[in-house]
């Protein structure tokens, strides 16, 4: 009979043992009070936020000695409501402070506590942390802290629960206040949100509390036949046997988190610790696992991350397009001014001084003007092509047509320019060579590609268009013997933040927009706008045209 007390005392101190390693574990606050709202039992979260090294320095205190008077004078009159109405609080929210003395959330359910005789003795408090939670509803791109606060390592308390039980050991009443104390703290467990499994020393399961079915929809029996009794098969975690080999040989408790599925096939993730009680010769005789439902969280960071990256996409759109409107204005600003400003200046001459003037002088007069008010017609017309292309406005509308008599249209359309400067001009293109394609297009293509030759072909030199018959298609050739482009400036011709207009021979002004146009239009063809050149030599540009009997045939 000697030996029962002793017994007793072991039992009590192995399940008084782990419901402390349940409720330190846990990362909610979770106390007990009497009825004058003073400590009586706390977890070690609670002791860490008032920063107490020690259990005994928080028992038979209140919130008054830690908190502000007006904050703590909230928490008393609700636990007083509850004390003499005996309605329990339930994921009630309110404001609390953190060990920093910040602000922070608090979802609070506090339940009454009765004795054998139905007398309310005080209240069982559990408080989560909920200011993560506050702050991504009003804000998705806030980082949610990922529930990343791990719970205190078991064996940096088994110092102070040896020594709780010496105590009890000396003091043979205190079984009695202890089985009580056991019973308490069994009802914060159940009530957690988090899912708490006990395990034996295998790890097989041997109880789960509510939430373990709120969370994954399986009773602990159905998870046992649908997934398997032990750790090692009922979880998903890739590396669930090392986690457990690691946890048994360091005595600590091992944190990850999970991808896995309910019973309904939803995908959820938890953030779970795996914890070893130890008895008093510290070998382990129960594993303790506790998992908190993280798939909120998860989701909200997979919404940032995309958010993240379309924003990142926007940036460099909007840098590329401030680039090019800075480019058209500047177009516009320097180089449509100019030959305005000769036309105003040659007319209002003329029109100051047109008695003073002979013929020959009026007549130069005249073809500057003209020349002028080419060039700003061509330039428009480029502008107006390219900020069509850029919204998408110009829709490729492909017919047949004799690409010898387009080619004859603009050799006629820039007859004065090629006799200005006494340039040869050929038409080497076959009489009816029919292609396939958008006309406008082409003859955009065409007249700037040959205005580009005259511009930059000395004078008495030689341009020329031909066409070569390949299986499916035209290759179109426009050639000089001019001055050719300079290596270094031959990877800037078709991109609008980069080109640089260049004189011609004879002074020609230019923009260098006509080639970029040019490039556009043959990418809407499917097809590319190539070119071959060599300095003091010449240039000659190429692209492909389809014939209409390719067209068919496809």
């Amino acid at each position: 009979m000697a030996e029962q007390p002793k017994q007793d005392k072991k039992r009590l101190f192995d399940e008084k043992q782990l419901l402390y390693t349940l409720i330190d574990n846990m990362p909610d606050f979770i106390y007990i009070k009497d009825t004058e709202s003073k400590f009586i039992v706390a977890n070690q979260k609670l002791l860490d936020v008032h920063d107490l090294k020690y259990r005994d320095k928080l028992i038979g205190k209140s919130d008054h000695d830690f908190y502000p008077k007006e904050l703590a004078d909230k928490y008393y009159w609700n636990e007083q409501d509850i004390i003499s109405t005996g309605k329990p609080l339930i994921n009630h929210e309110e404001k609390s402070i953190d060990e920093k003395g910040e602000e922070i959330y608090l979802s609070t359910t506090k339940i009454p506590l009765h004795d054998e005789n139905g007398t309310i003795i005080g209240i069982v408090g559990i408080g989560r942390d909920i200011t993560e939670k506050k702050k991504a509803e009003g804000k998705l791109i806030d980082h949610a802290d990922q529930l990343q606060q791990v719970n205190a390592l078991l064996e940096e308390k088994q110092e102070e629960i040896q020594q709780q039980a010496e105590e009890l050991s000396a003091q043979a009443d205190h079984l009695r206040m202890a089985n009580q104390e056991l019973e308490k703290m069994s009802v914060a467990v159940s009530e957690t949100d988090n899912v708490v499994i006990i395990m034996d020393a295998d790890g097989n399961f041997e109880w789960v509390n509510n939430s373990f079915t709120r969370v994954y929809g399986y009773t602990l029996d159905q998870f046992v036949t649908e997934r398997g009794k032990n750790i090692l098969e009922g979880s998903h975690h890739p590396n669930i046997q090392e986690i457990l080999v690691k946890c048994r040989e360091t005595r600590k408790t091992s944190r990850y988190q999970t991808e896995t599925q309910d019973k309904d096939g939803n995908t959820i993730w938890t953030q779970s610790t795996l914890t070893p009680v130890l008895n008093s010769e510290k070998e382990i005789i129960r594993f303790v696992a506790i998992d908190t439902d993280i798939t909120a969280l998860k989701k909200a960071q997979e919404m940032i991350n995309v958010q993240k990256l379309e924003m990142e996409v926007q940036r460099d759109q909007l840098e590329k397009a401030n680039i090019t409107k800075d480019k058209f204005f500047s177009i516009i600003a320097h180089d449509l001014k100019n030959p305005f400003h000769s036309i105003m200046g040659f007319t209002d001459l003329l029109i100051k001084n047109y008695s003073d003037f002979e013929d020959t002088k009026k007549q130069e007069f005249l073809g500057l003007i003209n020349e002028s008010s080419q060039y700003a017609n061509n330039l428009l017309d480029n502008l107006l092509h390219w900020s069509s292309t850029q919204m998408d406005r110009i829709k490729y509308s492909p017919i047949k047509f004799d690409l010898h008599s387009l080619v004859n249209e603009i050799q006629h359309m820039l007859h004065a320019n090629v006799e200005k400067k006494r340039l040869a001009l050929l038409n080497l293109v076959p009489e009816a060579s029919n292609v396939f394609a958008d006309k406008n297009m082409i003859h955009t293509v065409l007249r700037n590609l040959l205005s580009n030759s005259i511009k930059f072909t000395p004078e008495e030199g030689m341009i020329s268009v031909e066409a070569t018959p390949e299986d499916t298609s035209l290759l179109i050739s426009v050639k000089d013997n001019g001055v050719g482009i300079p290596i270094d400036k031959q990877g800037k011709f078709f991109s609008f933040g980069e080109f640089h207009s260049t004189s011609g021979t004879a002074g020609e002004p230019g923009t260098g927009l006509g080639l970029i146009i040019c490039h556009e239009f043959m990418k809407k063809h499917g097809g590319e706008l190539n070119f071959t050149s060599e300095s003091g030599k010449g240039t000659c540009f190429t692209f492909n045209l389809p014939t209409q009997e390719a067209m068919a045939n496809a």
